[in-house]
């Protein structure tokens, strides 16, 4: 009994070293690829060399290709069985028009896939263009609906927003006062307005001009501060490389 119970300790103390183990290498083989494609994207810097040159393309092309196929699983699990499985069920239904539309929309959706597949076909093109249109012209209304309700609408309240205590609270007036201005300037510089001046055409008031300046330098601050985030946002991402560079050589 006691050896039994001895090779019984033994064997899970095996199992786990081997599990441990295999946990361990699976980590360093993702590690030495990680760090084989990071040095495949950095060679971009030496330029078009032979054979240099294509490491970067072929990196690119892993990532894009990792990236269609994490979309195509993503989009599978999380929209299209989800919703196969609802339709499936009728005392589930994903529109308010019950079961019978959610089923219509899917062979909707997938009549306009299969005919996006007919695009190398000539004749058929017409076809193809027209499933093209109906998406352009879905997401521009979702587009400007949420530009709307995400973007304007929000932007126009909080330049009208006031502070309760204008007397007291001084920072909040200037920051209510500074988004104002900005706000309307900035608008204020895509409205082109001139008068008449006889000969010359039409030239635009000093006023509107000063206008027009001042929105210039607010659009021209939130661009600047744009771009900054988003170096800065790179500069992040490559020291977490480097990192990973000398930690992985050490």
């Amino acid at each position: 009994m006691y050896f039994m119970r001895l090779r019984r300790c033994v064997g899970a103390v095996a199992k786990r070293k081997a599990s441990n183990g295999s946990g361990l290498m699976a980590e360093n083989t993702i590690a030495l690829v990680s760090f084989v494609l990071t040095l495949m994207v950095f060679s971009y810097v030496l330029g078009d060399l032979p054979f240099i040159g294509i490491l970067y393309r072929v990196a690119v092309y892993i990532f894009v290709g990792m990236t269609a196929a994490f979309t195509l699983v993503v989009s599978y699990e999380g929209v299209v069985l989800p919703y196969l499985q609802d339709i499936q069920n009728g005392e589930t239904s994903w529109t308010t028009l019950g079961n019978s539309a959610d089923i219509a929309i899917f062979f909707t959706a997938l009549l306009f896939g299969l005919l996006l597949l007919l695009k190398p076909i000539r004749s058929l093109t017409w076809l193809t263009n027209s499933v093209y249109a109906v998406v352009i012209v879905v997401g521009a209304a979702v587009a400007v609906v949420g530009a709307l309700t995400g973007t304007l609408f929000p932007v126009l309240q909080a330049t009208v927003a006031l502070p309760e205590d204008l007397s007291t609270d001084l920072s909040a007036t200037m920051d209510t006062l500074i988004v104002f201005v900005g706000t309307m300037t900035a608008l204020f510089y895509f409205h082109y307005q001139v008068r008449a001046s006889g000969d010359r055409g039409g030239e635009q008031s000093p006023l509107s001009r000063g206008f027009r300046h001042i929105g210039k330098l607010f659009i021209v601050t939130a661009l600047g501060a744009i771009y900054a985030s988003a170096i800065l946002s790179s500069l992040t991402i490559l020291t977490e490389r480097f990192s990973f560079l000398f930690r992985f050589g050490a």
